[in-house]
């Protein structure tokens, strides 16, 4: 397939708040990113979404190459992170998108994230600062 001319930014994410849980599980840095992809669906409260999105990555990206990228679901934003082995495989899934059932997926690129805000983050829990003694 040759390859697709786009705009610079088009199908791009800039600066994209992501939860520190999805940092952790992607095992990358705050920062500009070459290999990241966000995927993204309209439909909410979907309680399946882990196993959908891994289907749409499939009819991607091939049964067998599914376990070449690292994955991190956000399932209270119907979001997903797919972290690519290299640049030109994040490319290629770069305004892509996929149907599986009913629900739509589609995947932009991603140039850079930062961590949510504490207050933000759903995955944090407030620290306890004072016991009440006896």
């Amino acid at each position: 397939m040759p390859p697709r001319k786009f705009q610079p930014n088009a199908f791009v994410r800039h600066d994209l708040p992501m939860t520190r849980d999805n940092f952790t599980n992607l095992g990358i840095e705050e920062g500009p990113q070459t290999h990241l992809i966000f995927a993204w669906s309209p439909s909410g409260d979907l309680c399946n979404f882990w196993t959908l999105f891994v289907r749409a990555l499939e009819r991607l990206v091939g049964p067998r190459n599914v376990q070449d990228y690292r994955l991190a679901v956000d399932q209270d934003r119907s979001f997903a992170f797919i972290l690519c082995p290299d640049h030109a495989d994040a490319e290629k899934l770069r305004a892509r998108y996929v149907t599986v059932g009913d629900t739509k997926f589609f995947f932009e690129l991603v140039k850079s994230v930062v961590k949510m805000t504490f207050y933000d983050d759903t995955n944090q829990h407030l620290r306890a600062r004072n016991w009440i003694g006896d």
